[in-house]
């Protein structure tokens, strides 16, 4: 079997959690024998061909990026000549979508990762693409049953939509003792007060700011692993416990996690559609605080469960949260102990693949 997978970037040029579950995907088809590639836009510069984990990456040309659509000319091109029995393109993505209408019928899939949500404005000439090639599509997969119901983009066609959680290599994420050692390393520079750990990109829909207040007069360190284009706002709204990490390189993460006694995912919006992070938490042992979002985020963490659950953007609820489970230690490793627990049963890797492939085979039956 020839799996193409078409999307928007691939690791590590670009390290958003689409790209991730592209990636993380990929890798594990390839582990149970099957043939994919993968045709992306380049970030920057001219186009490459690449093989990682086993994948061929394709990365064309791109002439930049508008309204988060990267202008990869060259993708109708790239998607009639590529060798596939299952086209599998990865939403939003309108030039994708555009691409797969103009080229032939082969068996196609679509991961609907989220409604547009930033460029609203532009559905009244979106919708109509995107609905000729949800219902083209032999099914549709979302990460979470929620998405089902909150995802407008999906109208019409909720007979073939499929759900499919993402998943991860707990083993990638091992406290393995170059791990640990990294892991005392960060908490001895971050001082001897209780870490809360944020990861993802630094973006509005992640609600940092409202961590950021949340924790202002709590003994912690808060610390922050990414970058984004709410950097300067962030550090300007920042109290001095505040520890901005910029990217960290995928083999240095586990021990950021490792260090921390709990993760937070404070978003406040629908753009937040699953939240990978936390599995990467949860890989860790970690207790989660996020937010009750009508998305995968509220089927990840299990109120009471695997962590602790607030409204948006409720800075009042977020602190008393995070307070708590600080402040108790029995509690945040039982909830640790329990999200590592429906990790390894619910969301790793292996079965992800083993799901997708089971419905690559029904699409081409």
């Amino acid at each position: 079997m020839h799996v193409l997978h078409v999307g928007k970037f691939y690791p590590p040029d670009y390290l958003g959690g689409v790209e991730t579950f592209v990636a993380t995907l990929s890798a594990a088809l390839v582990r149970r024998g099957v043939d994919v590639e993968c045709v992306v836009a380049a970030v920057r510069g001219r186009g490459s061909v690449t093989t990682q984990d086993g994948v061929r990456v394709t990365r064309l040309a791109s002439l930049g990026v508008l309204y988060s659509q990267p202008l990869a000319l060259g993708l109708l091109r790239a998607l009639r000549t590529a060798a596939a029995d299952v086209v599998h393109v990865h939403h939003p993505n309108p030039l994708a979508d555009a691409a797969v209408l103009l080229s032939d019928r082969r068996p196609l899939l679509v991961s609907h990762h989220s409604d547009v949500v930033r460029q609203r404005g532009l559905l009244p000439l979106y919708a109509p693409v995107v609905g000729r090639v949800l219902r083209r599509a032999r099914a549709v997969v979302v990460s979470a049953p929620q998405l089902i119901e909150t995802c407008r983009e999906l109208a019409g066609v909720e007979g073939k939509v499929r759900v499919i959680p993402y998943g991860i290599d707990p083993a990638a994420f091992a406290a393995t003792p170059a791990v640990e050692a990294r892991a005392r390393a960060l908490r001895s520079a971050w001082g001897a007060r209780p870490a809360v750990l944020g990861v993802g990109r630094l973006v509005g829909y992640k609600g940092w700011d409202v961590l950021l207040r949340a924790t202002r007069d709590l003994d912690a360190t808060v610390v922050l692993v990414g970058a984004g284009p709410e950097e300067a706002r962030l550090r300007a709204l920042a109290a001095p416990n505040v520890v901005f990490a910029g990217r960290v390189p995928d083999e240095l993460r586990a021990a950021y996690y490792h260090a921390a006694d709990l993760f937070c995912l404070p978003a406040v919006s629908v753009a937040e559609a699953f939240g990978i992070v936390l599995l990467e938490a949860m890989a860790c042992g970690k207790p989660l605080v996020t937010t009750a979002l009508p998305t995968g985020v509220s089927a990840v963490n299990r109120a009471g469960i695997t962590g602790l659950v607030v409204p948006p953007g409720d800075v009042g609820a977020l602190r008393d949260a995070v307070a708590a489970l600080l402040g108790d230690a029995d509690t945040r490793h039982a909830m640790g102990r329990a999200a590592r627990a429906v990790l390894e049963r619910e969301y790793t890797a292996a079965l992800m693949a083993e799901r997708y492939l089971m419905l690559y085979r029904e699409a081409m039956a």
